[in-house]
Formats: C-alpha cells, structure tokens, sequence
C-alpha cells in the first residue's frame, strides 16, 4: 500500500483519531457512564475517524497480476484475383475456405489464431471472395510487424501464389519479423500457353496538337514462330495495327505507337489482341487506356532577387506536373508585361537587397504567391496590401513548424499528407503581430515549440483583384527534403506545391452550384463528389438537399443524395465497374434551379491477369529465412501438426503491476458507515 503524500503521516491519522474520542468520551466516564460501554464507542470513534483521515492521504494499493498469455499465430491469406483465374480456381474457391477453417480450429487448441486477408489493402478475415485489383503482400507482412512485435507472436502463415504487384518485394518487408513464417504455396508454377498485354506506357495527359507515344509490352508464352495482331483503336475506330511474331518459348514483344492528341477532353483507347488457338486466359488480351488532352500548359514564373534552395524546392515539385511550364527569372531582368503567365511566385520580393519595379505585374492583374523570408522588405510588402501585414519593429524571426488547420476548404489535403506535414522542421517565420485579410483561409498555422498558436503560416486570399497565396517562412527545402526522409518520395511536399499552384493559376468560378470530381478513377476505388451552393452574396449555404443520379453506357441510372458537411456537400457513392458514366446533380435554392452535369471514366485493373505464373521461389525463401517452411496445398492438414511441435510455441507469464484507488472502493465505504452508524444506534440507545 503506497500513498501520496509521505507514509510518516499515517501516525498522525491515529493520533487524530484518538484524540477526537478522547475529547468526545473521556467525559462521560468522569459522569459515571459504564467502562466497557465508553470504551466501545470510543473505539467505534477511533476508528471511523482514523480510516477518514487516513484517506485524505489518497492511499493506494500496488498489486502485481500475473495471467498467461497464449501463443499468437497469424494467417494472410491472399484474397486477389490471381487466385481464381489459374487452374486450381475451384479447389480455391470450394475446397480451400473449409481447410482453413480446418487449420485455425487445430491451432486453436493450444494457440490464439488471428486471420486476415490482402489484396492492396488488409482486411480482418478471410471472405474468399478474391475480388482484389492488385496484390500487395508487403501489407500484410508491416500489420504483422507493427501490431505483434511485442506480443507473445508464434508464427506467421501467408496463404499465396507468390505473385505481386503492389508494394516492396515482400521478401524485404518481411525481414524485421522476429518469429517463424510458414508459407502455403498456391497457384501453378508450370509457364501456361498465353498471349496478354502487360503494361501500356504513356503519359496520362497531353496537350491538343502535340503528339504522344504508347508503348506497349506483350507477352508471348509458348507460341514459339507464331504471330498475332495488336490493335490499337479509339471507340470502334481502329488506329492503328502492329504485327507481333513470338520468338521463343517466353517471348517479350513490344510495340510502339504515334498518336495525336486532335481534341481536348477525356479520351479513351482500347488495345486488342488478336486470338490464338489454345490462348489462356481471356481477360488479358485487350485494355482500355485514358489520355487527358489539355488545351494548353500553364505558365508559371518562378521570380527572385538571387538564387535560393526555395525556389528550386518550388521547380522540382513543378516539374512532376504535366499540368505547368515554369520559368525562372532574375527579379533585375523581370519583364514589364506579364499577361501570357498564368501564377507568378515571388521568393523574398520584394527584397531589402534589391529595388525592383512592381508596376507592371500588379497592373497585370495575374494571380501572385509570395515567400516572405529574411531579405523580404516588410515595410515594402505591407505597403502592396497583399492581403498580410506584419509588424516586427526589428524584423526578427522565430522556428514554427505547420500546424494543420481543419476547416480549410479550397482544396482537400488527406489525412495522410496532414501527418507528413507533422514532421516537417520549423520554418524561418517573420515575428510580430500579422493582420490577415479576413477573406483568408489559412492552410497552416505557426506551431513555435508545442504551442499551436493562430498566428498563420500558409495561407490564401484575394487581393489586389486576384488570387493571392502567401507562405509566410523560408526554407521550405527542408520540407521537400524531410517528405523523402519519411516515405522515400516527395508526394506530399509536391502534391501541395501542384495544389497550390492549380489554386491560384485557375479561373474563379462564378456559378452558384459547383460539382468537384475526379474525372478518372480506378474500378478499385470509391467514387467521391464534393459540392458547392452559393447565394445571391456568394455564401456558402447547404439547407437544401442536392441530388444526383450517375448513368453508365446502358443507360442505367443511380440516383443518390448528398451528405451535408459543414460548408457544403459530400457523396461516396462507392465503388462502380469500368466503363464511362455521366452524372446530373441538382439543387434547388429558394426560387432558383441550379444543374450540373459531367462524365467521368472509371478504368479497369488489368494488372492481376497480366501475370498467372506462381512465384513459389520467393514464398520458399521468405519462409527459409524465417526459421518456418514452404508447404503444399496438398499437406495443409499437416501444417498444424508442424507448428504445434515446435518446441517455442508456448504460453507466457505476463506480470502487470496494478494500482487500484481506497477511496473509490465500496467494501470500505461501508464499513466507515456501519462504525458511524453502529456508534449514533448506541449513543441514542443510552440518551445522548
């Protein structure tokens, strides 16, 4: 028993209680009360009042637990398409869901049994309804590492035809496992005669009037001296054609073709495979492939006094988007006219090194992003009004990281991206008191040590009659550097440059009711709507319900109904098959109707049928590097028995120290109640 306060204490709740009932009954003994009868209710006293003082020193009890913690054996089980499209799809789909269950009530008698199944996700249990895109086997094994490193974890079974195409080479990801992995090899090894179109190279968006290569790489897989077509169309339009002749056993065929992009818009190609008697499996001769034809790229100039890691930062993240054509300039060679840009980031300008003529940019009227740093004059940027004032008397600057602001609503940042943006080293931000256009939406706030402070850091505005965005802190650099530190990529860093960027450099849209969509998605992903209503005074509102209804090539309709958010409108309206869909959404506002309408495609996933060849060699070393053993589909009654007679595979004692709270326990608050109670019965039992 430990308290809170020092155990010398305790004594002086004894004392405290001897001498309330002294005080309380050693005059009744003067008056010639009984002995036995005064000494009982004294004691009754003594103790009530000892055990309530004794509580106000907040005692606890400190026990130690000791349970047994069985041993944890987990199973993945493959649950992509691969799995049904070879020769042993039946015996998949009949024979092996009652084995497994079989497997789990054997280790069950001694073991704990998880079970989950993967595709490009991990999903708790097994519904052996193989339905997945994509095979990600890497997933599995980072949820094994990450949720039973620290438990009581016997082995591992992954159930799987070794193919994948999705993720790390699970070989690697499944190093840091610390306890056996056992292997159940699925599938067929043996090469089957087969044509199928691997992959299709080409860029997903091109510019009209430019042309754009397509690449395309076929297997041909015993068909040694025989030849095929390949057809490349648009609609029912054939392209183009290339011959293919197999040159071998395994042969690797590629084919290269020259499209225009003639008209802007989403546009859909098919490829085909001309039939082979005795091919596999059908699924994997033909494709259909979107290209994005754009009117034209977006300009951007990137401007600074000197040169600067930001600016590089900003025209590497610019670089990966098909979307802009960025040009750097010298702010002392700056051009007087800017009408053919699109976005102009300003790094540091203007500057306390440099005097430059703003006169033609503003009459420009082009939307503008400023990098306020440490050669930024802040008296000359308070004075453009651009939509941030900053008063620092001696223009210091303080470290803040990015702090995350949840109700911003320009554009969406995933959950993901928000907890990369979480890490990123602090920024050198001006310090003073900043005034914000109140049209602002702040992005980030400053975070200065642990305290999230509303001071912003990013955010966006219209000023100066355009769009305006200001990145209050210099050396974002650092951020791209630390994206990569954290996921081997720069995603995040360059998905908010190119969103930023997008932002500003598009047209404001006047209409009342504005649809957001993706215009392309995959078959494997739900399809998302967001939705805007505005008043007379341009306010966002949502009181009345948005409807919408998606129509596929058949004319079959879906109709849905928007949730309301906050600020405006959301839909999931799940995941649809691959084909072209055109949507209808509709609202009414007081007297008036609003309507959009707009198509989207949703693209097939190819990727499971373009390789049905078991890869049992990787499934084999995974399991030989684990201490565990690859084993057949044949002997998988035998597999529990394996695992069972591991002489590791055993309970352990887990102590826990537990500390539990004396003034919440009920048996003690009645006893103080039964001696309070016992004492008042005989003191009004005698008259007192």
């Amino acid at each position: 028993m430990i308290t809170e306060y020092p155990s010398g204490l305790i004594p002086l709740c004894l004392l405290l209680g001897a001498l309330y009932a002294w005080a309380l009954y050693y005059p009744g003994v003067k008056r010639g009360m009984g002995k036995p009868l005064n000494w009982g209710m004294a004691a009754l006293r003594f103790f009530s009042v000892s055990l309530i003082a004794f509580l106000l020193l907040s005692p606890m009890i400190k026990r130690t637990e000791k349970r047994l913690e069985k041993p944890v054996i987990v199973i993945g089980v493959d649950n992509s398409r691969s799995m049904v499209l070879g020769n042993d799809s039946a015996w998949c789909r009949r024979v092996f869901p009652g084995q497994l269950k079989q497997l789990v009530a054997a280790l069950q008698q001694k073991c704990e049994v998880r079970v989950y199944s993967f595709d490009d996700k991990l999903a708790n249990g097994f519904s052996g309804t193989y339905q997945g895109a994509k095979t990600d086997i890497s997933v599995f094994f980072r949820e094994v590492n990450t949720r039973y490193t620290n438990r009581n974890a016997a082995a591992v079974i992954v159930a799987t035809d070794g193919i994948y195409n999705e993720g790390t080479d699970p070989f690697y990801a499944a190093q840091k496992i610390p306890f056996p992995v056992y292997t159940l090899a699925m599938g067929d090894t043996i090469l089957k005669k087969d044509i199928s179109i691997l992959k299709v190279l080409v860029n997903k968006t091109a510019y009209r009037g430019d042309k754009f290569p397509v690449e395309v790489l076929v297997a041909m897989n015993k068909y040694n001296g025989l030849k095929t077509k390949l057809n490349l169309l648009q609609g029912n339009r054939i392209i183009e054609s290339r011959e293919l002749r197999a040159t071998g056993d395994r042969s690797l065929q590629r084919a290269t073709f020259l499209l225009e992009a003639k008209e802007a818009g989403m546009i859909r190609y098919s490829l085909h495979l001309d039939k082979l008697e005795g091919k596999g499996s059908p699924s994997n001769n033909h494709t259909d492939f979107l290209v994005e034809v754009l009117e034209a790229r977006q300009k951007i100039a990137l401007i600074s006094a000197a040169p600067h890691p930001d600016i590089m930062a900003i025209e590497k993240a610019l670089e990966g988007s098909s979307h802009f054509e960025v040009e750097t300039i010298i702010s002392e060679t700056m051009p007087r006219s800017f009408e053919k840009y699109d976005l102009v980031i300003l790094n540091q300008l203007p500057s306390i090194t440099n005097v430059s003529d703003f006169a033609g940019l503003l009459q420009s009227k082009v939307p503008l992003l400023f990098i306020v740093g440490s050669q930024t004059d802040l008296n000359a940027l308070n004075r453009l009004q651009a939509g941030l004032i900053v008063n620092s008397p001696r223009n210091t600057f303080s470290e803040s990281q990015p702090s995350f602001n949840h109700d911003f609503s320009l554009f969406t940042v995933d959950l993901k991206d928000q907890a990369v943006f979480r890490e990123f080293p602090p920024l050198q931000c001006p310090f003073g008191a900043y005034q914000v256009s109140p049209l602002a939406e702040v992005l980030y706030y400053q975070k200065i040590g642990n305290v999230a402070t509303k001071t912003p850091m990013v955010f966006y505005t219209h000023a100066l009659d355009r769009k305006v965005g200001i990145i209050a802190g210099e050396n974002i650099w650092r951020w791209r550097i630390s994206n990569y530190i954290q996921q081997s990529n720069h995603e995040s860093f360059d998905l908010w440059i190119d969103k930023t960027a997008q932002y500003l450099s598009t047209k404001d849209d006047k209409s009342f009711f504005r649809i957001h969509v993706k215009n392309k998605s995959y078959e494997n992903e739900p399809v998302e709507f967001e939705a805007e209503l505005y008043n007379g005074s341009y306010e966002l509102i949502n009181q009345p319900d948005v409807s919408m209804t998606l129509t596929d090539h058949e004319n079959k309709s879906y109709p849905f109904v928007f949730s309301k958010t906050q600020k405006g409108y959301f839909l999931n309206a799940g995941i649809f098959p691959a084909g072209e869909y055109n949507y209808k959404a509709m609202v009414k506002a007081g007297q008036n109707a609003y309507e959009k309408t707009g198509k989207l495609f949703i693209e097939k996933v190819n990727i499971e049928s373009s390789n049905l060849v078991a890869d049992h060699n990787l499934l084999f070393r995974i399991a030989s590097a684990h201490d565990g053993e690859m084993v057949m589909p044949a002997d998988m009654g035998k597999l529990a028995g394996k695992i069972l007679a591991r002489n590791d595979i055993r309970s352990v004692a887990v102590y826990q120290n537990r500390m539990s709270d004396l003034i919440g326990n009920p048996w003690l608050f009645a006893l103080i109640i039964l001696l309070l109670t016992a004492e008042w019965v005989i003191r009004k039992r005698e008259g007192l």
